[in-house]
């Protein structure tokens, strides 16, 4: 029997030591651990904010005084882990509009509405990968203390770029390697969690070119040494083959996007040996990516229009170089880069795309699984809290009707999120 939807946060059952304890029953867990496999028939126990055992449910017996749960056809895995969101970005919208239509308290207002309903699509991390100034820290901090619901948020602020460079409005340029680190050094003081560095220009600033690089070499690696130095990862924007080769040589953490486009910006020039570089030097491939609502919805047996059909063979041209960058060895996953608002009143980004990447970008839905949990987690330095179901883990956990190996579109089909030990309604 299916439990009762609780409140919003709603603590479950207390142990001998005071904490909640939990007991959770389903028909499989998929631990997204390596070379893991589903446990069949299985139970997972979670005693306050972690995972306390996961096995069969003939071997794991509830522990005195949980609450039960019991979810009977369906499956448990990891809290998804979405590696690149704009939280303050909605579809439609100029980056110019939206820089002078709101201010940064509006923002926080429509980002803190986008975290809810991430949270709901059984999402429980983000990266927000680019806002204006730090005001997302006050919402990260929010959401930990307890006061709003939400994933857990990691933030960059404002992506250092260079004048007129990709998302100026932003307002991060610098123009020097000692500017750069100055930037650096200001944003750590503000609270960020990671660093983001516009190694390219991009789509959504006009007058940049997506090509070429915006930073030498030098530059890049100032930016990357001081955020190491100061326990920060960075991730580089990247859409250029040469802004990739700068980027890795500068000893970025990820590769945002790495479309591997040419000095123009409109065809692909995939260089093998980048690629080895990035495998030699464990420097995670992102392929965020804007999930396409009309063909993600789609039947795999729809006749597609003429206008769906070259927008599916130009994705299936990007999954095809990001599978060979997988054969070469490079970690890779694929996250939103999410403008949010394709589907009114939800944020299902990131399962639609897992279906997109598995239907048509030719990977397999047990590696799809780890691209959307696992490999994100480690991308973001927090391989040993969240993105696998074992014991120790952080719990945050989603329970799907159905199989998803079966069909990845089971991830759509939310029956529980549970984030940090709290089991979230799915009804408020």
């Amino acid at each position: 029997m299916q439990p009762e939807s609780p409140a919003p946060g709603q603590d479950v059952g207390l142990g001998a030591g005071g904490q909640r304890l939990l007991y959770v029953r389903c028909a499989r867990v998929l631990t997204c651990l390596p070379d893991w496999a589903p446990i069949e028939d299985a139970a997972v126990v979670v005693e306050g904010d972690r995972i306390a055992a996961v096995g069969a449910a003939r071997e794991l017996a509830a522990p005195s005084g949980a609450r039960v749960l019991e979810y009977p056809g369906a499956t448990l895995l990891p809290g998804l882990v979405d590696g690149h969101v704009h939280l303050m970005y909605r579809t439609g919208e100029s980056i110019f509009e939206h820089a002078r239509a709101f201010d940064d308290h509006a923002l926080l207002v429509r980002s803190a509405y986008h975290a809810r309903l991430l949270l709901k699509a059984g999402v429980t991390t983000v990266r927000d990968c680019g806002s204006r100034g730090t005001f997302l820290g006050a919402l990260r901090d929010g959401i930990q203390e307890g006061f709003l619901q939400g994933p857990r948020i990691l933030t960059c602020g404002p992506p250092i770029t260079s004048t007129a460079g990709h998302l100026w409005v932003c307002g991060a340029e610098a123009d020097s390697a000692e500017e750069a680190r100055r930037l650096v050094r200001r944003l750590v003081k503000e609270g960020v969690d990671f660093i983001k560095v516009m190694a390219t220009g991009g789509r959504m600033t006009p007058g940049t070119n997506p090509g070429a690089p915006q930073f030498s070499v030098d530059e890049l690696r100032a930016m990357v040494d001081d955020a190491h130095r100061l326990g920060r990862r960075v991730a580089a924007h990247c859409l250029g083959t040469a802004g990739i080769a700068a980027a890795v040589e500068a000893g970025v953490d990820t590769v945002e996007h790495g479309n591997f486009l040419d000095a123009t910006g409109d065809g692909t020039a995939f260089d093998e040996e980048v690629a080895r570089q990035m495998a030699a030097r464990g420097i995670y491939r992102n392929m965020a990516t804007v999930p396409d609502r009309e063909l993600a919805e789609l039947p795999l047996d729809a006749t597609l229009t003429q206008g769906q059909q070259l927008r599916l063979e130009a994705a299936q041209e990007r999954w095809r170089w990001f599978r060979r960058g997988m054969e070469l060895g490079v970690p890779s996953f694929f996250s939103t880069d999410s403008i949010f608002g394709q589907w009114p009143d939800s944020c299902p980004d990131l399962p639609w795309l897992a279906v997109l990447v598995g239907e048509r970008g030719g990977v397999p839905a047990a590696e799809v699984l780890r691209m959307v949990t696992a490999i994100p987690a480690g991308a973001i330095g927090l391989a040993d809290e969240i993105g696998t179901v074992a014991p120790g883990r952080k719990a945050d956990l989603l329970l799907v009707q159905g199989n998803p190996l079966d069909s990845l579109r089971v991830l759509l089909d939310v029956a529980a999120v549970i984030k940090d030990g709290r089991l979230h309604g799915l009804t408020h």
